[in-house]
């Protein structure tokens, strides 16, 4: 196993998950959101910038990769060998939301952006959005498995 993703709610594990196995076996980790917002510009980047990033993982020998399920990360499921859906209920994904907005504001834990109100209802709408999409990535995943097997 040396190409994972790792896909689920905001919320539901997958950094925590994904940093685990990546100290376990070695495998350097990515969380996509990195390829999607540049934190230093203080902007999203374009589809365009995107891929750019994104093709220079999927040379790599090995990658853990984590996302909430975006169209545009498709080809890290493509190019897979293990492929996790973390999946919770909803007042856990809010109870860990509140718990990361807690920590990041005191200073206990590091955050890619300022632990304003506001991002705390942004987290709160991403995981209303992460939730509603939850049958269509579970299609996703499904599909992801079979190309897996069609690899074997």
């Amino acid at each position: 196993m040396r190409k994972v993703y790792i896909v689920g709610p905001s919320g539901s594990g997958k950094t925590t998950f994904a940093r685990h196995l990546s100290k376990e076996f070695g495998i350097p980790h990515y969380e996509l959101d990195l390829l999607v917002y540049d934190d230093e510009l203080g902007r999203k980047r374009n589809d365009e910038e995107i891929k750019v990033r994104m093709n220079q993982i999927l040379k790599e020998d090995s990658w853990i990769v984590e996302d909430v399920g975006r169209e545009i990360f498709t080809p890290f499921l493509r190019e897979a060998e293990c492929v996790f859906y973390l999946e919770n209920v909803r007042w856990v994904l809010y109870f860990r939301c509140f718990s990361r907005w807690i920590k990041q504001l005191y200073g206990l834990e590091t955050a890619n952006y300022s632990p304003t109100i506001q991002t705390l209802m942004d987290h709160i709408k991403w995981i209303e959005k992460d939730l509603k999409n939850q049958e269509k990535m579970k299609r996703i995943i499904k599909n992801a498995r079979v190309l897996m097997k069609m690899k074997k």
